[in-house]
């Protein structure tokens, strides 16, 4: 049985059934300007970057070789010449020259030298020596002066024939001053390693004498030219010694011993 339909109020009580369609949403006005100006902008950035790479492939001989006015080669060599001006000087006409007075001179002969027989060299030329020097760095400290003494051991002289220095063990002793060695040994008895050069000192032979230098410390050689200064050994206690010192002998042609301390001061000044 087929129902009747709802009649009455109830009728119209009841909703009609409604369809809705969806609404499509409209693009935003923003959005679309994006879209249009973005191709725009590829466009300016691709025509700037192959202007570039025109501009810098190009040398620029090619751009002015278009050019309708000559212009110069930047490779061609420039003309540059100098010209120097000569320098005058203006004299006045009564202007003088003072003539230079001629100044005399003398020429003197060198002294000549002195001949002496070395043994087992032969005769030697000693040349005049004009500087004279102490025989060790510190003069001043002596322990023993030229002349009468009390000996200082047994053996020792009670006249001392020359002048202790002492400077310190192994300092250098030097020659006094120019001359050529006559001896040098290290068996030189009571002088222990002992070494004698001759000078020419004012037109004399003059002779200096180091002794008690220690073994090995010969630094020359029979026959050798020295000059003033030069070290010829070290300060020792060979021979006869009671300790390090310098022993000092000066003479002159007759063999005779004198003051060497007292005659260096004077020549030394």
């Amino acid at each position: 049985m087929t129902p009747s339909p709802t009649r009455g109020r109830r009728a119209a009580d009841t909703p009609a059934t409604r369809t809705r369609t969806p609404r499509t949403p409209s693009t935003p006005r923003a959005a679309r300007t994006t879209r249009t100006v973005r191709p725009a902008m590829s466009v300016i950035a691709m025509t700037f970057v192959g202007g570039m790479m025109i501009a810098t492939s190009l040398p620029a001989l090619a751009i002015t070789a278009t050019e309708s006015e000559p212009r110069a080669s930047v490779y061609a060599p420039i003309d540059d010449t100098i010209s120097l001006t000569p320098q005058t000087v203006e004299v006045a006409s009564e202007a003088e020259t003072p003539l230079l007075a001629a100044e005399g001179y003398a020429v003197e002969a060198a002294p000549p030298p002195i001949f002496s027989e070395v043994a087992n060299v032969g005769s030697v030329s000693i040349v005049e020596s004009d500087l004279v020097v102490w025989p060790v760095l510190s003069p001043e400290n002596r322990s023993s002066g030229f002349g009468p003494r009390d000996a200082p051991c047994a053996g020792c002289s009670t006249m001392h024939d020359g002048v202790d220095f002492n400077p310190g063990n192994g300092t250098p002793v030097m020659s006094i001053a120019d001359g050529v060695v006559v001896l040098a040994t290290e068996n030189g008895g009571g002088l222990g390693v002992n070494v004698e050069v001759q000078h020419n000192i004012d037109g004399e032979l003059v002779t200096s004498s180091y002794a008690h230098m220690q073994y090995g410390s010969l630094a020359v050689a029979v026959g050798q030219q020295v000059t003033a200064g030069q070290q010829v050994g070290l300060v020792g206690t060979t021979g006869q010694s009671t300790g390090p010192h310098l022993h000092l002998e000066m003479f002159g042609g007759d063999g005779v011993r004198f003051d060497g301390f007292a005659w260096l001061e004077a020549h030394i000044g």
